[in-house]
């Protein structure tokens, strides 16, 4: 079949363009992905780098726009003191940039629309709090989890003073700077357990806890439960990117 040489040479030519044009922006991203990776290892002491990943589709569209859509850590396993091991991640958007922080990645001191950083606890961080070393979180009723200011998770756990594990509800409860852990019901425990025994249950699913103290950069906005993990998330509005917030276990800002 015969096939007209010079469409088939444009055609060729274009694909050949597209790839060249995608490699490039690929190793473009990877490259700033990398020096901010590094830069929050760094400035963070972590053992570990985190992951980086900058938005946008291609990224070098960054050069013409001035604004990079999205900029991201992910840090898992990360060592926070009184916590033990948490996944942290946090994100700028619309991030204004020059062509050179485009390619360079030195983002330190560009405005941003906002900033988010979201904590994650599974059970053996937030057990560490109660002082139990079994604890399991979940959701209590089989509908999506709601998040905001208040919660509701399903936790059971051995208490230090008790030889078998009990099953509570709880509120999860953001007022002001605090956050606040209430059991409201009693699931499942032990048939002996007496009046007072219940109290003392209740007394060790109880939590209280000022949220600026945690990794969040400022104090917590919303909180939820979700995949066996409780999760806060604290939010900025209009701010310039600071390596000490893409760090995920730094605790100052403002809040």
């Amino acid at each position: 079949m015969y096939v007209p040489r010079l469409p088939f040479i444009i055609l060729t030519a274009l694909a050949v363009l597209i790839g060249v044009g995608w490699l490039a922006d690929s190793v473009a991203a990877s490259r700033v992905e990398r020096h901010i990776s590094t830069a929050v290892e760094e400035q963070a002491g972590l053992e570990v780098s985190p992951r980086v990943n900058v938005g946008g589709a291609p990224y070098l569209a960054a050069l013409f726009t001035g604004e990079i859509p999205s900029v991201s850590v992910h840090a898992l396993d990360v060592d926070v003191e009184g916590l033990g091991m948490v996944n942290a991640q946090t994100e700028f958007t619309k991030v204004t940039v020059s062509p050179g922080q485009v390619l360079s990645g030195e983002i330190a001191g560009a405005p941003a629309s906002s900033f988010t950083r979201t904590l994650r606890l599974d059970g053996v961080a937030l057990g560490r709090l109660l002082d139990m070393t079994d604890l399991d979180i979940a959701h209590p009723y089989d509908v999506s989890p709601a998040g905001g200011t208040a919660a509701e998770a399903q936790l059971t756990g051995t208490p230090f003073n008790r030889r078998e594990p009990v099953t509570v509800i709880v509120d999860l409860r953001l007022v002001g700077n605090e956050f606040h852990m209430t059991p409201r019901e009693l699931v499942d425990a032990p048939a002996d357990l007496s009046p007072t025994g219940a109290d003392d249950v209740r007394a060790a699913f109880t939590l209280s806890l000022d949220t600026r103290t945690l990794p969040l950069a400022g104090r917590a906005s919303r909180v939820n439960m979700s995949g066996g993990s409780i999760f806060f998330e604290a939010e900025r509005p209009n701010v310039p990117v600071r390596l000490a917030d893409l760090s995920p276990v730094d605790a100052s800002g403002t809040g």
